[in-house]
């Protein structure tokens, strides 16, 4: 996909395997300016293996530079742990997959290229049949978290993943229509113990919103009666 920018157009193509190396340096680069646990540290094989083994990467070009990337996992441990702790079965794995890391590069930001990744990763799992999308964000991470809201995730499970590392489990369905909540609680966003408390009581967090002083917070509730 092609998107037109005021100074620079922007195109998203499938990483070819060959360029597995580059995009791994622009994970790094970006992994050096955020702060410890904000994103998950992953090595060259994690993009080699998802180059069509294990799933797909798209890649971002501005005038011929790679500026950001995205990670669609299909086929790998992740997407089987994802759906043990979204209890999925059989036929809803079959349709699962991961939204499994991305980054674009500080200089390129405000362009909505993360918003634009997690669209075209969505389009290309779907494409491909999987129409259960997951993905995991740090609670503190609002650019991501506020993101994958926006773009329809709801949070479903907190969980320590990836070796230690708090996330909450956002889940979307492409099968199922939007949903309308009824809020019951607002939790800050990096409030780990109320995020979990909220989820205890079965409840789902669908937006975000930011008060006078700058602090994020997340609403959770249940889902409206028709």
């Amino acid at each position: 996909m092609t998107i037109f920018n005021a100074d620079s157009t922007f195109v998203w193509r499938l990483m070819r395997a060959e360029e597995a190396p580059l995009v791994h340096q622009l994970h790094c680069a970006v992994l050096a300016l955020v702060p410890q646990g904000m994103v998950r540290p992953d090595d060259l094989g994690h993009f080699q293996s998802h180059a069509e083994r294990q799933g797909r990467v798209l890649c971002c070009h501005a005038d011929g530079e790679l500026v950001a990337y995205g990670v669609l996992a299909m086929e790998s441990h992740t997407v089987d742990h994802m759906a043990e702790l979204l209890q999925a079965g059989p036929a809803d794995r079959a349709r699962m997959c991961v939204l499994d890391g991305a980054a674009s590069l500080p200089e390129w930001r405000g362009r909505r290229l993360h918003c634009a990744g997690i669209e075209e990763r969505i389009a290309l799992g779907q494409s491909l049949g999987r129409t259960l999308v997951s993905a995991t964000v740090a609670p503190e991470n609002m650019r991501s978290l506020r993101g994958l809201l926006l773009e329809g995730f709801s949070v479903r499970r907190y969980a320590i993943v990836y070796g230690g590392l708090a996330r909450l489990v956002m889940l979307r369905d492409l099968a199922q229509p939007p949903v309308r909540w009824n809020k019951q609680h607002e939790v800050a966003s990096n409030d780990h113990i109320s995020h979990r408390m909220a989820l205890s009581e079965g409840l789902v967090g669908y937006e975000c919103w930011q008060d006078q002083d700058q602090r994020w917070y997340v609403n959770y509730g249940t889902a409206a009666r028709a």
